[in-house]
């Protein structure tokens, strides 16, 4: 289903591991052989596979469907910069790249495409054929993972062996699926898979023997949403905001805070994601687990990008992100929760405390040269320790023995 330029591009890649895995059969461990020949449909599943997790660990979850129950461990976060010309002492846009991911998981690595109508350099993950944070002699971008909710649980209403749905009983769509497990000495075993699917999805957990379905944004569009990886090999070759923009707006990015700067001095900010288009309720009603029985609840269509929070070129000079809702993108806020549905992101009632040290770093330098943002990259001090410290100095040295030794440990700290 992709264009036939960037299938070629996938017959290539693949080609390229599989060339790679002849002529080197020494340097690839026994364990993983067994993956080859690489295809590009497995480079498709991989992708999608990807972007399952991070649309899974966008939401922080419910109290029916827990990431442990799922074999998921997700903590931490990313930071991004764009500075603009005023606020850079080259005048020359300034953008900071600086992903956390884990090692174990989400690999990068770096590379320089350089081909007919592409020279980009960033990185990529392994097993990912296109640059995913990545400049070219025009512009350049970097990625956060933001708060996005991509998908909801309905609590259904068992009846007749079928579920209520707007005052009538429903039967599933009921799948039995054979599956192929390898086993540790090499062999292959089968196993069936029965699958049962609502008009919200399919059922994966139960809660007081209610079925919970689950609903995923993208699972309707994978055809397209696979074409994640040409949007990403089109914003490496734009040349202008409005080219980098053209891409953006196919949607292919299930998530993610896009931050942007170019030759020309802009800068951006985007929340970007496949957003359902929901008829009521706010950030909380949807975080939890929402009524199955009536159409009102079921979304079927997903916010244009024109819908979503993006500031360009704002007067502060600067837009950051370090994993918070969009509303702290610059200072002064142009973004407002009230200006949006209320479940597009949470409200933000206090901004969290990497959010604040970020936003003061860049409020504080009027002029920031390229090596103070790479030193501002490794910057570690601890806002929240800034913030209370003295006053819980002080406190302790009001206690007795080992309060006053505590004391005299944090007062020699350096905050960092």
């Amino acid at each position: 289903a992709q264009s036939p330029d960037f299938r070629a591009n996938l017959d290539a890649f693949a080609a390229g591991i599989n060339a790679y895995a002849r002529q080197h059969p020494e340097r690839l461990a026994d364990e993983v052989q067994v993956v080859l020949p690489v295809t590009s449909e497995d480079v498709l599943a991989y992708t999608l596979r990807f972007w399952l997790f991070f649309l899974w660990t966008g939401e922080q979850g419910t109290d029916v469907i827990s990431f442990e129950q799922l074999g998921i461990q997700f903590s931490g976060g990313s930071n991004g910069w764009a500075i603009a010309p005023q606020r850079s002492a080259s005048g020359n846009a300034l953008l900071l790249a600086n992903p956390h991911l884990f090692w174990a998981d989400f690999i990068f690595f770096e590379a320089q495409l350089a081909a007919p109508g592409i020279d980009a350099y960033g990185a990529a993950l392994v097993g990912l054929p296109v640059l995913g944070i990545a400049f070219n002699d025009a512009l350049g971008w970097t990625l956060t993972v933001n708060t996005f909710d991509g998908w909801d649980a309905y609590e259904l209403t068992p009846a007749d062996g079928g579920y209520r749905f707007d005052g009538e009983v429903r039967a599933f769509d009921v799948e039995t699926q054979t599956l192929t497990v390898r086993q540790e000495d090499g062999t292959l075993r089968q196993e069936e898979l029965v699958v049962r699917r609502s008009v919200h999805g399919p059922v994966v957990a139960e809660r007081d023997g209610s079925p919970i379905a689950l609903r995923l944004v993208a699972v309707d569009r994978w055809v397209s949403a696979a074409g994640v990886l040409e949007q990403w090999w089109e914003m490496g070759r734009a040349q202008s905001l409005a080219e980098f923009e053209a891409a953006l707006r196919r949607l292919q990015l299930p998530l993610t805070t896009v931050l942007y700067a170019d030759r020309e001095g802009h800068v951006l900010y985007v929340f970007t994601g496949q957003v359902p288009v929901r008829s009521s309720g706010d950030w909380e009603f949807w975080a939890g687990v929402v009524p199955g029985d009536t159409s009102a609840t079921l979304w079927s269509t997903i916010h244009p990008y024109e819908d979503l929070p993006r500031v360009t070129n704002p007067p502060g000079g600067w837009v950051q992100n370090a994993n918070e809702p969009p509303w702290t993108a610059t200072l002064p806020f142009e973004l407002r929760p009230e200006d949006f549905p209320p479940y597009m992101a949470p409200p933000l009632d206090f901004p969290g405390f990497r959010a604040q040290r970020s936003m003061l770093m860049l409020s504080e330098d009027p002029a920031m040269t390229l090596e103070e943002l790479i030193e501002n990259t490794y910057a570690t001090e601890v806002e929240f320790a800034i913030r209370i410290l003295d006053d819980l100095i002080g406190a302790a040295r009001q206690g007795g023995a080992e309060a006053n030794r505590a004391a005299e440990v944090l007062a020699a700290w350096n905050r960092r």
